[in-house]
């Protein structure tokens, strides 16, 4: 629905003013809460794009404040392929929710955890595309190039990203394969392999994944007027030792695009 949520080259893509909201939520019943929430802006105008996000997570004790700023510049390589680079940045806070711990709250620990404050971070991302096919490169978090000590140490974040996609058919029903490549902090890295469905002019879609961390993602998108995009989606546990601590997490998304 929104590449920009990934990459920074993607911002201001389509022209004009384009605004987005989007939230996730990770059932995990008791276990603790998981909620993640973004707003996303983005403006093209000729070669370039601007864009501004914000993201505000909630994962568990933690709560996570994401503030950036995104310049893109497009570059057309021939006659239907255009190279696209972009780079954010901001600053990330990582903070423990003294209200959510169950403990002594004179430990001086998240304390000290929650002096940290603001520290500098940023993306830098890469796309090529044509008609039909995309290709991305994503370089996130760039903060643990900029600190040679951990910062907010116990938040796992990306660390590389990759995807491609390649429409294979046209006409009354587009479809679309997509392979994304992803590096997490702490953990192995994840393979994502699906397929969007178009139909109806791309007035509505329906997509399906499959995540080499044991899990099926399945969504329902609908396009109205060219203007206003809805993304509902929902992602399922395959792994009987997943399941003890979540049901799966739902995601919605809306897209705004107010053209010039």
């Amino acid at each position: 629905l929104n590449e920009y949520l990934y990459n920074p080259a993607m911002a201001g893509k389509k022209e004009g003013l384009n605004l987005g909201a989007f939230y996730k939520n990770n059932l995990t019943g008791s276990n603790g809460q998981t909620v993640a929430n973004t707003l996303t802006l983005d403006y093209g105008m000729g070669k370039s794009g601007f864009g501004l996000t914000v993201n505000t997570d909630k994962d568990g004790v933690l709560n996570v404040n994401r503030f950036s700023a995104t310049y893109a510049y497009n570059l057309k390589t021939s006659a239907n392929g255009n190279l696209r680079f972009g780079l954010s940045a901001g600053v990330t806070s990582l903070k423990v929710n003294m209200a959510d711990v169950i403990g002594d709250l004179d430990d001086p620990i998240p304390s000290q955890f929650n002096d940290q404050g603001y520290v500098f971070d940023g993306d830098l991302g890469v796309n090529y595309a044509t008609d039909k096919l995309s290709l991305s490169v994503v370089a996130p978090n760039l903060r643990s190039l900029i600190y040679t000590e951990n910062v907010n140490d116990g938040y796992n974040y990306t660390t590389f990203y990759a995807a491609a996609a390649y429409q294979v058919t046209d006409g009354t029903i587009k479809l679309t394969p997509k392979a994304m490549f992803r590096g997490l902090k702490g953990y192995e890295s994840v393979l994502d392999l699906g397929v969007n469905a178009q139909f109806l002019e791309d007035k509505f879609n329906l997509l399906a994944f499959y995540h080499t961390s044991n899990n099926l993602s399945f969504g329902v998108g609908f396009n109205i007027l060219s203007k206003y995009q809805l993304q509902a989606s929902y992602s399922l546990p395959i792994n009987s030792n997943l399941q003890k601590y979540t049901y799966g997490n739902v995601e919605l998304g809306l897209k705004i695009n107010l053209y010039k």
